[in-house]
């Protein structure tokens, strides 16, 4: 019996073991690309042949506005991009609290009838304490729990005071650079660059995984989503010298 199940546990780990080395092979992604000519005058045709096991090809010519190095993928890297991230952490509302009191104080001191309750908009504010918001949002909170107090233009005073700005704003200049989607079926391109100088011509290609089920599947829901696949990508460059 206790052969039984060690065969049995054996066969089971290596189906998934395969399973894994064909998941594995499914998405090892490789490209190449060469040039006809690597050194060209200005506006004379260079002629590119690429290959691969891609799925889909991207040409970045490497001049102005086609720099792979400033493409949305290599700048952002996964993040969200231009997203306001405004954070209050509790070393800065520990800082904000003892001048907050001295204010809310003198503020009832000269409206008797109706007091602030310091220690219910420090509770309101400790609720916000690690959490993400637009540098607005994060005002309109702030005023919220001292509307009569603070203005939005002094609640967003300080947002700007005391929140961690967490934003990330990666957009360069002009734009991220763009490439040029090639036929997977006719791997070539032909490119003439207009001003001198050396360009790093790069291949970029994908190579998606089949879907990844879970749950249900389609059978509940039909929708699909990146997640539910892998992908593997791979570079090739090619220097191309004008003159």
């Amino acid at each position: 019996m206790k052969n039984k199940y060690s065969i049995s546990t054996l066969k089971l780990l290596t189906i998934l073991f395969l399973f894994a080395s064909c998941e594995k092979d499914e998405i090892d992604t490789w490209v190449s690309i060469e040039a006809d000519k690597t050194t060209v005058a200005i506006n004379e045709t260079v002629t590119f042949k690429m290959s691969g096991n891609a799925e889909t090809y991207v040409v970045y010519t490497g001049d102005t506005g086609h720099d792979f190095t400033k493409s949305y993928l290599v700048i952002t890297g996964g993040k969200k991009v231009d997203q306001e991230d405004y954070v209050l952490t509790q070393v800065k509302l520990d800082i904000w609290i003892p001048i907050l009191t001295a204010e809310i104080a003198a503020y009832n001191v000269l409206n008797p009838n109706t007091p602030l309750n310091p220690n219910t908009i420090i509770a309101g504010l400790g609720s916000l304490v690690n959490k993400s918001y637009y540098k607005d949002t994060a005002a309109i909170k702030i005023r919220e729990l001292m509307p009569t107090l603070k203005t939005f233009n002094d609640c967003q005073n300080l947002v700007v005071t005391y929140f961690t700005n967490l934003s990330v704003l990666l957009t360069p200049p002009g734009g991220f650079s763009t490439g040029v989607a090639i036929n997977r079926y006719n791997l070539t391109y032909s490119y003439k660059f207009t001003s001198p100088g050396t360009y790093v011509v790069t291949l970029l290609g994908t190579r998606l995984s089949d879907k990844i089920y879970s749950g249900s599947g389609y059978i509940y829901n039909s929708t699909a989503s990146a997640s539910e696949y892998n992908f593997g990508r791979n570079t090739a460059t090619v220097t191309i010298v004008v003159q």
